[in-house]
């Protein structure tokens, strides 16, 4: 399935590298796990093999992909009076945890034309889901272009300006 030294991506953690495969003896139970670093935060999880299926881990896009991200990341037409007016919307939390980057660029699309639209700036919680959604894609855009942190966001903010 994955390998050491594999780029991946773990929904709502975003991209890292798989730096080990551990087997652990648990209550009797020999279970593979995949040791994986993710570099922006600085945190390594131990996921369990038998669940990576249902984890929704995947490999890192590939670079032919990225003029899809770049799509996703341009604003929509604009938010309605009626969605700028909500506080915040569980569909672009529910987008975040699918581990998708285009998914991931369609919230910062939709929160960019909402913010456009709002005098007084984003509610908190569509500023994390921004913040979260950027952090995600920055993390996968390191690893599949093998750029820095500050090169990410400028892809970022480079393709996600006003339509």
């Amino acid at each position: 399935m994955f390998k050491v030294g594999d780029h991946v991506v773990y929904p709502y953690h975003g991209a890292g590298t798989i730096n080990d495969i551990e087997e652990k003896d648990i209550l009797g139970e020999k279970l593979n796990y995949y040791v994986v670093f993710f570099p922006l935060n600085h945190v390594t999880l131990m996921l369990p093999e038998n669940r990576i299926k249902s984890s929704g881990l995947r490999k890192i896009i590939q670079p032919k992909q990225l003029e899809e991200v770049a799509t996703a990341l341009k604003p929509t037409e604009g938010a309605s009076k009626k969605e700028a007016a909500r506080p915040y919307s569980k569909e672009n939390e529910t987008l975040l945890k699918s581990g998708s980057i285009i998914d991931a660029a369609m919230v910062i699309a939709n929160l960019t034309s909402k913010e456009g639209e709002r005098t007084n700036g984003l509610h908190m919680e569509d500023r994390k889901n921004l913040d979260r959604a950027k952090q995600f894609i920055v993390s996968e855009l390191m690893l599949v272009k093998n750029i820095s942190e500050e090169e990410a966001l400028q892809f970022i903010n480079d393709h996600s300006k006003g339509a």
